[in-house]
C-alpha cells in the first residue's frame, strides 16, 4: 500500500509540473505572435493583452460593454478593465510578454498606444494589488498609475498595492521610479526596496521586510492549473491581411 501511495504522489507532482510548463509555454507563444504584428481577425492594434488565466470571480469591462464574466483567452483592448472578487485571480499577458497577476478584490484598467513604432502601456489601478513581471523596455514605456502615484518601469519584477492612504511598491528585481503626483516628488526603488507614496503627498522608501519580499515573490511563483485539457483556437491577422491559426492548449 505504501508503494502505491508513493507512486500516486510522484504522478501527481509530475502532472502539476507539466501543467505549469504548458501554461508558461502557451503564454510565451501567444506573446511572441502578437509581438510579430498578428492580432485576432476582426480586431485592430488596440489589442494589447490576453487573459491567460481566470480563477473564480473575474469580470471584464470595456468602454462600450458593461461588466461581464471574463473567460480564459479573452483579449484585452486599450481602455478595458479587469476586476477580481474574493479569493479570485486573473493573470494577464501583454504583447511584449510582460505579465500581471491581479490579486483578489482588485480592479485595474489597461491602456496601450502605438506611435511611430513605439508601443506604450499603462496599468491604472483603482483598488487592490497585483504582482508584475515586466520585460525590459527598450524605447517603449510601461507605467503603473493610481490616483496617488505613477511608477515608471524599465524591466523589473515586484508588487504594487493601492490602499486608502496611498500606494506600496516592492521591487524584487530591476528599477522603478515612483512619483507622488500630489507633491510631485519621487524616489528610485532598486532590487530589495519598498516604496510608499501617500495621499498626503509624502513619499519614502526602505529595505523590504521579509513579509513584503515573500508576498511579492510568492505571488509571482504561483501559477498552477487543474482540470481537463482543452484547445483554444484563435485566428490571427496582421496589418497586411495575412492570416494564421494559433492553437493554445489549456486546462479548465
Amino acid at each position: 500500500m505504501r508503494r502505491v501511495s508513493a507512486s500516486r504522489n510522484v504522478n501527481r507532482d509530475v502532472r502539476r509540473f507539466m501543467r505549469t510548463k504548458i501554461l508558461i509555454l502557451t503564454a510565451c507563444i501567444f506573446a511572441t505572435v502578437l509581438a510579430a504584428g498578428f492580432y485576432p481577425s476582426g480586431t485592430d492594434s488596440n489589442t494589447i493583452a490576453l487573459a491567460v488565466k481566470v480563477i473564480f470571480d473575474v469580470s471584464k469591462k470595456s468602454p462600450t460593454v458593461d461588466w461581464a464574466k471574463a473567460k480564459k483567452g479573452d483579449m484585452l483592448y486599450s481602455g478595458d478593465e479587469i476586476r477580481t472578487g474574493e479569493r479570485s485571480i486573473a493573470i494577464v499577458k501583454f504583447k511584449d510578454n510582460s505579465m500581471l497577476r491581479v490579486r483578489e478584490k482588485s480592479e485595474l484598467k489597461v491602456y496601450g498606444e502605438q506611435k511611430e513604432g513605439v508601443f506604450s502601456k499603462t496599468v491604472h489601478v483603482t483598488s487592490g494589488e497585483f504582482s508584475f513581471d515586466i520585460q525590459k523596455q527598450q524605447d517603449e514605456q510601461f507605467t503603473f498609475s493610481s490616483p496617488t502615484s505613477v511608477a515608471a518601469i524599465r524591466g523589473t519584477q515586484g508588487d504594487m498595492q493601492h490602499l486608502d492612504n496611498g500606494d506600496i511598491v516592492t521591487v524584487l528585481e530591476g528599477v522603478v521610479n515612483l512619483l507622488n503626483v500630489l507633491s510631485n516628488t519621487s524616489v528610485t526603488l532598486n532590487s530589495g526596496e519598498t516604496g510608499f507614496s501617500g495621499t498626503d503627498g509624502t513619499i519614502n522608501k526602505h529595505h523590504s521586510t521579509a513579509k513584503e519580499h515573500n508576498n511579492a515573490q510568492n505571488s509571482l511563483n504561483s501559477a498552477s492549473e487543474t482540470g481537463q485539457i482543452k484547445m483554444l483556437r484563435i485566428e490571427l491577422q496582421d496589418p497586411q491581411g495575412n492570416k494564421k491559426l494559433m492553437k493554445i492548449r489549456y486546462r479548465e
